[in-house]
């Protein structure tokens, strides 16, 4: 039987090449996408969210936004129409979500009739209309061709939102995820200060690499369309 310092050396010793593992790979990612992130200012981007409340983006809220970003040449993705390739990539994005360990712990705190939408049969048959429920958390509130804006349902004071869009800019485009979370001001003697996961070090570190690497994977997956199609193959 091993002894419970060999046990625990292993156990450091997979703690420590994950961590390592981890900050490279957060560190290449960081390389590969265009990100931002601001505290108690929104951007003039979140203008177009028109499920956003009015006191969030008058700075009535304390606020804090992510934003991660990929650029590609249009020649580069299949010759479908945008809207359609959007529509694949919110599909894959979610199911890849799925799979997740924050989305395993989130199969367990919501209730037996939502733990479908985790399932890659339901994700995969979305359109991503108003309403629709992804992974147990996310309800679609907005959609546009080029826009899907999903409620994140938290429990609590905390509340957000995440963007997905995308746009063309020149011979371009530009796939992009934005999080937004806020929750009240609280002034001195009117009780405990809400701790909102963006501003906690190590849950905006996960963050940040789900998202990061969503998107980066997500235009990658999107590019191998291209090369599998038997279309652009023949073409």
């Amino acid at each position: 039987m091993p002894s419970l310092l060999y046990v625990s050396s292993v156990l450091l010793a997979t703690s420590s090449a994950t961590v390592t593992y981890l900050y490279f790979l957060h560190r290449s990612l960081g390389d590969r996408i265009h990100h931002e992130f601001h505290q108690s200012e929104l951007p003039d981007s979140v203008s177009t969210i028109l499920s956003l409340p009015v006191e969030v983006s008058r700075g009535e809220y304390r606020t804090f936004y992510d934003h991660a970003s990929r650029r590609v040449a249009r020649k580069l993705l299949p010759a479908q129409k945008l809207e359609d390739l959007f529509t694949l990539l919110l599909r894959r994005n979610m199911t890849a979500f799925s799979r997740f360990p924050q989305a395993w712990i989130l199969r367990l705190t919501v209730p037996p009739a939502d733990r479908i939408t985790f399932h890659a049969s339901h994700i995969q048959s979305l359109q991503f209309k108003e309403g629709d429920l992804v992974c147990g958390l996310y309800r679609v509130q907005e959609r546009t061709p080029s826009k899907a804006v999903l409620e994140l349902l938290f429990k609590g004071e905390v509340s957000g939102r995440m963007v997905i869009r995308f746009w063309e800019d020149g011979e371009d485009v530009v796939f992009c995820t934005e999080t937004i979370m806020w929750t009240r001001k609280v002034n001195a003697g009117q009780g405990k200060r809400v701790i909102v996961p963006l501003e906690n070090p190590m849950l905006k570190f996960l963050h940040e690499m789900a998202a990061w690497w969503l998107i980066d994977s997500g235009v990658t997956y999107l590019l191998d369309l291209k090369g599998n199609s038997p279309l652009e193959a023949s073409s």
